[in-house]
């Protein structure tokens, strides 16, 4: 069976030698990353003057290498600055880092260019590698080819906008692509007002983002996950978070860069080609069937079309191949009334069927607590509702169930070892960036399955999908499970 240790990515395409690289962000302090792929090395933000005791700063020993031009901060191809507010920018400090390292080129709004130029003098090298982006507010993009690294730049209003001393900070969107293979977005403090981006809607769809670094509030804004929709942006991570992690944003359930150092691997969504990554486990003297898969794989949940339920997988894949598209491995995926409505929360396709269910209610659904499987933007998890109920984060899908299997690393309370109520289970399990989903092939109870997500899976939240309906649908092992019609089906399409 697969084990996918973290999003990496197999990248293919232009350049041969990079074909099998994986892309990393690391994080250095406040909105402060490098991303790596390959040889190329780029960094937003990694010279400011404070973080004015509310965001952290750059570690000495992280600056000092910085500086050195040591690993792993060597060889540092451009650099990019959001703009020139003080926590954002240091024109010295740049300047200094110009001088010791004479090939970087740096990226910026002509406010902080005409700084350096001062500060450059006669030094006509240094001058030759400033490359100022002038943008007026709803005015045109600009775009700039360099190579392995090309560059397209729009002006997005600073957060809190249209206050004066906002409004006019040339606050830059930067989405970089390297090696014509992996796009990056840097957005600054971005305002969370979604009139700034959707008039560019067409230029977001012409690169998928594989990685976007948004100031952390946009995951707190009702609106948050439309503007990264709206933006292209598959996959995402929180800068600009203060040291004092907001309550709000751990609960959200986003992703957010908070430790210098840390890294994330950055997905290439184009050549993501899952496989079924099925295989038999046998765990506590029963045998089950795990699916795992990664976050970088598509994951989508399906009902129907229009008010017509798909209810089998036949179905499914009829109108996935009507779109150019492949069916990998599907599941059913949550409760459903006779007529296949989910019985709790059903969203995807930007459309929601059914609300969540917080209430205790009849069967094991209502079991408590149950739970929510959501995906969006390259991250997925499991929740106990209560927990969903109070996040605002982004996701493209979300299917309620219950009762939960396990919770924060413990069996569900109600279970019981000497349990004889047993039947065929299936559910789904999260961790870090790997998905499993699993399915007993003979009779177990929920104890028995709880803990094969606890102890062989290891994950530290799963969730009840359903039993008696349980079935799977396997492409490339050709297993298809027929029976009964189904409401929610969860699938991976390549």
């Amino acid at each position: 069976m697969r084990r996918f240790a973290s999003l990496l990515l197999a990248l293919g395409g232009a350049v041969p030698a990079l074909a099998h690289e994986p892309a990393e962000a690391r994080y250095i302090a406040n909105e402060a990353v490098m991303v790596t792929h390959g040889e190329t090395k780029i960094m937003f933000d990694p010279f400011f003057t404070s973080g004015f005791g509310t965001y952290m700063e750059v570690p000495t020993e992280a600056m000092e290498k910085i500086l050195a031009n040591a690993e792993p901060y060597d060889g540092v191809d451009a650099i990019f600055v959001s703009h020139v507010h003080g926590d954002h920018f240091d024109g010295p400090k740049i300047f200094d880092y110009m001088q010791k390292n004479r090939e970087v080129e740096i990226f910026l709004p002509e406010q902080g260019a005409r700084y350096l130029r001062d500060l450059a003098a006669d030094d006509d090298q240094a001058l030759a590698r400033l490359f100022p982006f002038e943008l007026i507010e709803d005015g045109p993009t600009l775009s700039l080819d360099k190579g392995n690294i090309f560059i397209d730049a729009v002006r997005i209003p600073h957060s809190g906008w249209p206050r004066k001393d906002r409004k006019d900070i040339n606050n830059i969107v930067f989405r970089v692509t390297l090696h014509d293979e992996v796009t990056v977005a840097h957005m600054g403090d971005a305002d969370i007002n979604m009139d700034h981006y959707a008039p560019y809607a067409e230029h977001w769809q012409t690169r998928t983002i594989d990685m976007g670094f948004p100031p952390y509030w946009i995951y707190l804004y009702p609106g948050g996950s439309k503007i990264l929709e709206t933006m292209n942006v598959k996959d995402s991570v929180g800068v600009h978070v203060p040291i004092e992690v907001p309550n709000d944003l751990k609960r959200s359930g986003a992703d957010f860069l908070s430790v210098s150092g840390e890294t994330r691997a950055i997905s290439h969504s184009v050549n993501s080609k899952a496989e079924s990554g099925c295989a038999p486990v046998t765990f506590d003297g029963a045998d089950f069937t795990v699916c795992e898969f990664s976050a970088a794989d598509d994951i989508r949940l399906f009902w129907g079309e229009g008010e017509v339920p798909f209810e089998h997988f036949e179905a499914l894949n009829i109108h996935l191949e009507g779109q150019g598209e492949e069916l990998v491995f599907a599941m059913n995926a949550g409760m459903y009334h006779p007529d296949r409505t989910p019985v709790g929360l059903y969203f995807a396709d930007g459309e929601q069927k059914q609300n969540l269910m917080v209430k205790a209610s009849s069967g094991n659904f209502g079991l408590l607590p149950n739970g929510v499987f959501h995906g969006g933007f390259g991250h997925f998890g499991v929740s106990e509702t209560s927990l969903f109920a109070l996040k605002n984060t982004a996701h493209e899908f979300a299917t309620q169930s219950g009762p939960m299997l396990v919770i924060d690393g413990k069996l569900h309370p109600r279970f019981r070892q000497s349990s004889d109520s047993v039947r065929r289970r299936n559910g789904v399990g999260v961790k870090g960036e790997q998905i499993f989903f699993a399915i007993s092939e003979e009779p177990v109870n929920f104890h028995h399955f709880a803990r094969l997500f606890k102890d062989e899976l290891e994950t530290p939240n799963a969730l009840y999908l359903d039993g008696g309906v349980s079935r799977l649908y396997d492409a490339d092992s050709g297993r298809h499970d027929r029976g009964i019609r189904m409401g929610p089906i969860v699938g991976v399409v390549r």
